[in-house]
């Protein structure tokens, strides 16, 4: 596993050996980080060796800087495209969680000549009203202190304001310790605007007019509202050769909670160094 940071972006490369084949790329949701997928990424690079994982962490998050394109859907767009470019990066697929997944699609418009997959998880190209647990978030962790004494304090706060644990704790992984106390790494007003982009951010005609060589899948939680069911009416009304839906049990968090859902379609369908 190698870790390296070009252009403002710090990313984690998995892969079996130096030598793989293909590239995945791998996009976390808001308020997460590259190594969010850290454990799907190494069940697939033991099923499927001929792949390596490249793990970024989007502008604003982890340790990546806030970019130099702008806090939007298509700044962060941008800036993976300039760090493919700049490390000369041809990638197979790219998959994005959440966030990260309309952050997928707005990246596969910008290199439309090379041949790849999508693969949004749990994430929708409508555009809606700001809602949702992470927009909610906005407002709980501005009205707590700034800074806390243990990570476990804020989770207490966080759950005290009805989220649940895992949510609390996954959260207070944004902490870092600043002297005694802990301090939030992530600047919440930059937050804001990247969420109010991704709501009122439209991708309907990267989705039902796929580049050439593109090859868009969408994973569909059951227990999530995260697409609406008329977006899903309306994806499965364009699927065909180059999209495709997959309906799964699960919630929005479908690849902590299942990662074993997660490698299975993407070791199904993921192209083959030969004859794919």
């Amino acid at each position: 596993m190698n870790s390296s940071s070009a252009g403002s972006l710090a990313v984690t490369r998995l892969a079996a050996s130096e030598n793989t084949a293909r590239n995945l790329v791998m996009l976390h949701g808001i308020y997460g980080r590259g190594r969010n997928w850290h454990g799907i990424a190494r069940a697939l690079v033991t099923a499927r060796p001929d792949y390596a994982c490249w793990m970024v962490d989007l502008p604003h998050h982890g340790d990546s800087g806030p970019g130099t394109h702008g806090d939007t859907i298509g700044g962060l767009a941008a800036d993976v495209a300039q760090w493919l470019a700049v490390n000369a990066i041809v990638p197979n697929a790219v998959l994005g969680h959440s966030y990260g997944g309309k952050v997928a699609l707005a990246l596969s418009a910008r290199i439309p000549g090379t041949r790849m997959q999508i693969w949004v998880i749990d994430s929708t190209p409508e555009t809606k009203l700001p809602s949702g647990s992470a927009w909610g978030l906005l407002d709980i962790i501005r009205g707590l202190p700034p800074r806390f004494a243990t990570r476990d304090e804020a989770t207490h706060a966080i759950m005290g304001a009805g989220y649940p644990l895992g949510v609390a704790q996954w959260m207070g992984t944004n902490l870092v310790r600043d002297g005694s106390a802990f301090a939030w790494r992530l600047d919440f007003d930059a937050m804001e605007r990247l969420l109010r982009d991704f709501f009122g951010t439209d991708l309907w005609n990267v989705v039902e007019h796929p580049s050439s060589g593109h090859d868009i899948h969408i994973l569909k939680a059951s227990e999530s509202n995260a697409i609406s069911p008329d977006a899903v009416a309306r994806i499965t009304a364009a699927a065909g050769s180059h999209l495709h839906l997959h309906l799964r049990d699960g919630g929005h968090w479908i690849h902590a909670e299942s990662p074993e859902v997660v490698v299975g379609l993407l070791c199904e369908h993921l192209p083959h160094t030969i004859g794919g």
